[in-house]
């Protein structure tokens, strides 16, 4: 470190041109500065800030007339913020945050050491700095080592041992939200949790776990949050929120969610996965109190029971056959055949929902049915019971729940072959949807009805 400063002094000076006149025929020298903040920056081994100021695009700004006193922080000091937030690089590190970081290392005039006294000074960030002479000169508790006094044409450059942090940034150190914050993957997120007022939640809850999907998990999800209101997106992040710090090892079958509603978990041998579709692409982010988990998709609280998301589905068109034969066993069976009642219960279940064109296709198989209600009652809820398993079952949680027949017991009390490899069933019907969320199982949806042998 010695060696280093004594390279800075004398590389210093490469920054003046001496100027002489003749005073009394005295000659008096006098040391113009040569370069400016960032040049000097540059030239004198601040390799970590000229990145910073490049990447956060102040280069121009601290190249302007000024006159600024800066702060320099050594390379080693980056380092240390940079383990101090999880990061590996200053390019992790998102570029508004650096504009923050940067500017708060920055106050308006020519302020050298000499002219140092105890109070505060506002930072061009906007933020005070609070400087102090007891020990030595100190900025908000930081000491200014030599060099200092560093003379640049546009102003003075002061040599500082570690990064200062912004009162506005300092929350988010050292906490459950510090992986996202300081991570630019992540700004998606930030702004969605700013934007839905959660901040403030999520800083001073402790014992948190939170799923954390990626900006590329919000593009894939077609979510851009900037186009929601906070009450629309508040649900959607606190769902991504467990209430208790839950390590990889210790993940169960499901949890509840600050939302309300359960996330739940396919352990599986390629991969980890919640709500089916979603994988947890990284894990065991500690931080604070919490820990953080990445996933690369958005995860979507469920709308209601399958009953209800039923009902939801049919405004695509799709499933209004299935909506018209499960009201029938409601309007004509015995309450214990009330399938509206018992797919609103409890559960778990997993649905495999036919299309319309399935029903019509199983309605044009028999000359005598021209419309759902001409099946018979008893054939129809042997028929729906016949797609219904007893049991949350995702696509991925399928080939551990088959049997050595490859087969699955259903409400009916008839088995469900599944051939993993062509996603059929029975041979015959095809799954061409999967993993539709709901409160009390999973919808997966197919072409072809499913009939029942006995």
């Amino acid at each position: 470190m010695k060696k280093f400063f004594t390279f800075l002094a004398i590389a210093t000076l490469t920054a003046f041109t001496l100027e002489s006149c003749n005073d009394d025929d005295n000659d008096v020298v006098v040391m113009t500065p040569t370069q400016n903040i960032v040049e000097i920056a540059v030239a004198n081994g601040f390799n970590s800030l000229a990145a910073a100021l490049t990447r956060a695009e102040l280069v121009d700004a601290l190249q302007g007339t000024g006159p600024f006193t800066v702060f320099a922080p050594t390379d080693e000091a980056f380092d240390n913020l940079l383990a101090a937030i999880g990061q590996t690089s200053i390019d992790d590190v998102p570029v508004s945050v650096l504009q923050s970081i940067l500017t708060y290392h920055v106050i308006s005039g020519d302020v050298a050491s000499s002219m140092v006294s105890d109070g505060e000074v506002p930072a061009l960030s906007g933020e005070d700095l609070t400087l102090s002479t007891t020990n030595g000169i100190q900025v908000n508790g930081v000491n200014v080592i030599n060099p200092f006094d560093v003379v640049a044409t546009n102003g003075i450059v002061h040599t500082i041992d570690q990064v200062l942090v912004p009162p506005t940034i300092a929350p988010f150190v050292n906490s459950v939200l510090e992986p996202a914050y300081f991570n630019e993957n992540f700004s998606t997120l930030v702004e969605a949790v700013v934007k839905a007022d959660l901040v403030s939640t999520l800083l001073n809850t402790p014992n948190l776990t939170i799923f954390a999907p990626t900006n590329d998990a919000f593009v894939a999800s077609g979510i851009n949050p900037m186009d929601l209101d906070a009450a629309t997106l508040a649900p959607v992040l606190t769902y991504h929120v467990v209430g208790a710090k839950v390590f990889a090892s210790g993940i169960p079958a499901q949890a509840p969610t600050v939302n309300g509603n359960n996330i739940f978990f396919s352990l599986t041998g390629s991969g980890n996965f919640i709500n089916g579709n979603t994988e947890i692409i990284a894990t065991d982010i500690e931080s604070g109190t919490g820990v953080v988990h990445v996933i690369n998709s958005v995860l979507l609280p469920p709308t209601g029971n399958l009953v209800d998301t039923a009902v939801g589905l049919t405004s695509s068109g799709e499933f209004t056959s299935l909506v018209a034969a499960l009201q029938r066993t409601a309007n004509e069976g015995t309450p214990a055949q009330n399938l509206l009642t018992v797919l609103s219960s409890d559960g778990p279940f997993t649905v495999f929902a036919p299309t319309n064109a399935a029903f019509q296709a199983l309605l044009d198989s028999n000359a005598d049915w021209n419309g759902l209600g001409d099946i018979p009652l008893e054939t129809l809820i042997a028929v729906l019971t016949y797609h219904v398993v007893p049991a949350r079952a995702y696509d991925v949680d399928l080939a551990g729940a088959l049997d050595s027949n490859n087969e699955l017991p259903t409400a009916n009390g008839a088995n469900l072959k599944v051939d993993l490899g062509t996603l059929t069933i029975n041979d015959n019907s095809t799954i061409v949807g999967t993993n539709t969320n709901a409160t009390n199982g999973v919808i997966h949806v197919i072409n072809k009805v499913l009939l029942p042998s006995n």
